[in-house]
């Protein structure tokens, strides 16, 4: 009897999963874009794959020269010591990342090298903005980590300029989130 009950239960845990993997697989997305991002997923794929994109871009990287400056003005003391090319990458997962020198082979010449996802590009250059400041806080001395010093300096920027910095990105749209999962066609069609 034991057995048939258990039988039953993995049967009905096999009917349902799928339905609610699928749910769950749209959560982030509003409701209203629901339908047409199933039509997407069935005629392209559920994602774009990979970033094919530049590994770098000027608008990015004179950005970036203009939040130092900006951090800078303010007295936040960010390392002197920062790459200045912007490292494009085809993370789905995170807007930009700040890696300290030596955590990949490829990070040695600087103290610290700033990645934002190419999936971002077109997002508002207010969002960009407030990316790069983020990362560039990262790189105040005890800064790595979203605590102490980190959040202290984050809130001086916040409270002292039109920029947004908290751990999630500040100034997202919808387009911004979706574009970031790799739903893009949706947002031309």
């Amino acid at each position: 009897m034991l057995v048939k009950i258990v039988l039953l239960s993995v049967l009905a845990l096999l009917l349902v999963l799928p339905i609610l993997l699928d749910k769950k697989l749209f959560a982030g997305s509003s409701a209203d874009h629901y339908p047409k991002l199933l039509r997407l997923q069935e005629k392209y794929g559920n994602r774009q794959s990979r970033w094919k994109g530049p590994k770098t871009d000027e608008r990015i990287n004179r950005m970036l020269a203009e939040c130092i400056e900006l951090m800078n003005g303010l007295g936040v003391p960010i390392s002197k010591d920062i790459c200045p090319e912007v490292v494009l990458t085809g993370s789905r997962s995170y807007y930009g990342r700040c890696s300290p020198k030596g955590s990949l082979k490829r990070y040695n010449q600087y103290d610290f090298y700033i990645e934002i996802s190419g999936h971002t590009l077109g997002n508002t250059e207010k969002s960009l903005r407030n990316t790069l400041i983020h990362e560039l806080i990262h790189t105040v001395p005890g800064g790595l980590c979203h605590t102490g010093e980190w959040k202290k300096w984050a809130r001086y920027v916040s409270e002292k300029t039109e920029y947004t910095i908290q751990h999630y990105d500040g100034d997202t749209t919808w387009k911004d989130r979706d574009r970031l999962r790799g739903y893009t066609d949706w947002l031309n069609a």
